[in-house]
């Protein structure tokens, strides 16, 4: 369909079609009902490819908004890896200092028992023993 102002376009050089071919006698213009409804035609064609073209640079621009959010999240997904790389690199090596201090600790703890071992105070049951047998032996010799 035309807009009004399509058709007063229309009609205008319809008025001065005559005059035009008055003015330049050695040119006549004829413009038929055919040639008007293919100008009708092409005008309504424009407008419809300006509408298409209208509709093409909103989605053009829409997919740029989505690929720019992709983008955006692609990246903050790669940080994200980042962080998660390093705190199980970070895990690991906490994980190596306890085993190490695990087996620093059996080895202090191996050494304290040898120690305690070899420190703790003997009883004295033998030199006891042999006190009461003396203690006893001259009890005796001293009651006969």
């Amino acid at each position: 369909m035309s807009t009004p102002k399509e058709i007063i376009v229309v009609l205008l050089v319809l008025l001065c079609l005559p005059f035009t071919a008055l003015a330049q006698s050695d040119v006549s213009l004829e413009v038929s009902v055919k040639d008007l409804k293919e100008i009708d035609l092409r005008l309504q064609e424009r407008d419809i490819l300006k509408s298409l073209n209208s509709e093409k640079d909103k989605t053009i621009s829409e997919l740029e908004k989505s690929l720019a959010l992709a983008q955006k999240e692609l990246e903050l997904e790669r940080r994200e890896n980042e962080i998660n790389q390093r705190i199980i690199a970070v895990k690991d090596m906490e994980i190596t200092a306890l085993n190490r201090n695990f087996d620093q600790m059996k080895e202090i703890a191996d050494r304290a028992i040898k120690l305690a071992e070899t420190s703790k105070p003997q009883s004295n049951w033998q030199l006891y023993g042999i006190l009461g047998l003396a203690a006893f032996a001259i009890g005796a010799l001293i009651a006969q």
